[in-house]
């Protein structure tokens, strides 16, 4: 489905799908001086890359323990544990 901004053009709109006229002289403006930095950057910094945006906690998401082991559902369950051979267990 198609965003629609509402008269608020933004970079963030254009993400979101919006292609009116406003929204993408922004995104384009945003691009070019994305690429005026790089340039830049590079022209005195010669040896090194241009140094990435911090991509947040995103890309590193906590782990939670919310699923329950076999073992454990068979003690809720009250029933004693039988290893199978097809879980890698021993008989």
């Amino acid at each position: 489905m198609r965003h629609d901004c509402d008269g608020n053009p933004s970079i963030t709109n254009y993400g979101r799908g919006c292609r009116c006229e406003l929204c993408k002289s922004i995104k384009s403006l945003y691009e070019q001086e994305r690429r005026d930095r790089a340039r830049k950057y590079k022209a005195e910094n010669p040896e090194k890359e241009m140094p990435k945006k911090p991509a947040g906690k995103r890309d590193n998401p906590v782990v939670y323990a919310d699923a329950f082991t076999r073992e454990e559902i068979m003690r809720a369950r009250n029933i004693s544990y039988v290893p199978d051979r097809e879980y890698g267990g021993e008989a």
